[in-house]
């Protein structure tokens, strides 16, 4: 096993159940806590998931987002997933409906140990009328240990979706844009009741933007096609804030969410071609597994070479929209 495969996956499992944010939504099932308490359980921790690869020959997924929809109720300048360009291409996905998404995860799950954390995106997920069915059908998976979903509070869960998030497995990462102003089209922001009905029915949630003032956003690279030698590829994706987050958008396994919005709008070269897994097309379970231990393997990815990081800036406010 490498030290680059280690880093980017077994690593990775604690290093994302530690984080605040996710630790938040884990709760008291976060069985990190206990371990993290003393200084050899990290160890431990790697060596369990070292020897479940031996055994299994199969890769973990540390956190995944499956992205069922880009297109969303506000157009926040900021985007991590680049919603206004995908509005200004108009080059949306179509939505994700239960039958798709339930194939889209048998096929990943034969191919993987298990998937740490499952986050369904957006866009605003809640647009997907058959969500219900999506978070009771992934809580349902014990290769699943976690099902988070992110919302921007303009839609209010009926009561078919609070039932299915009442899930011990399940929680809900709620962002405040309750201050946010010029948002279009007539949408309210209603975070303090989606607060209220996660609270009414027990239902896991974080509030990590509020707990900081609603100013934790940063600006999105640049993202254009260059000429970059390996040293430097190698260095961007040591260095990236987006690399801990794999997406799965219309069947393509990538790296982050600005390769997700790069391979679904820009012309790609071979290379970049390349490192995307197209979990729907592949008809083999182990080619896929051997694809995504070679994925996490890698010194730097192809898509980098599109990402330009030089001028980002942090602390910006919460889902200020574009004029």
């Amino acid at each position: 096993m490498n030290k680059i495969y280690k880093e980017r996956n077994l690593c990775m499992v604690w290093n994302h159940l530690q984080s605040d944010w996710i630790s938040q939504l884990c709760g008291k099932d976060n069985e990190t806590n206990l371990l993290a308490k003393f200084k050899w359980g990290k160890k431990l921790y790697y060596k369990y998931l070292k020897a479940r690869f031996i055994v299994t020959h199969k890769p973990v997924i540390p956190l995944m987002d499956y992205v069922l929809t880009t297109r969303c109720t506000l157009n926040c300048k900021h985007c991590n997933t680049k919603i206004p360009e995908f509005n200004k291409n108009k080059s949306h996905i179509k939505m994700t409906n239960f039958i798709q998404f339930k194939n889209d995860i048998d096929k990943l799950l034969k191919s993987v140990d298990f998937i740490k954390v499952l986050f369904l995106v957006g866009g605003e997920p809640t647009l997907a009328p058959e969500l219900d069915k999506i978070i009771t059908y992934a809580t349902s998976k014990k290769q699943i240990h976690h099902v988070f979903l992110a919302t921007n509070c303009t839609i209010l869960p009926d009561e078919k979706l609070i039932n299915a998030m009442k899930n011990k497995k399940f929680a809900v990462q709620v962002s405040d844009y309750s201050n946010v102003k010029n948002i279009k089209g007539g949408v309210v922001v209603k975070y303090q009741e989606f607060k209220k009905i996660l609270t009414d029915n027990g239902i896991k949630f974080n509030n990590f933007q509020e707990q900081h003032d609603a100013h934790t956003w940063r600006s999105m690279p640049e993202i254009y096609k260059d000429t970059r030698d390996e040293k430097t590829l190698k260095k961007i994706y040591n260095s990236c804030f987006s690399l801990s987050c794999n997406m799965l958008c219309e069947g393509k396994f990538l790296l982050c969410t600005v390769a997700t919005y790069i391979a679904l709008n820009l012309e790609l070269t071979p290379e970049v071609q390349n490192e995307i897994i197209d979990i729907r097309n592949e008809k083999s379970s182990k080619e896929i597994t051997k694809k995504l231990i070679n994925f996490y393997s890698k010194p730097f990815n192809y898509f980098c070479g599109y990402c330009h990081h030089d001028n980002i800036q942090t602390g910006l406010p919460c889902g200020e929209q574009v004029e």
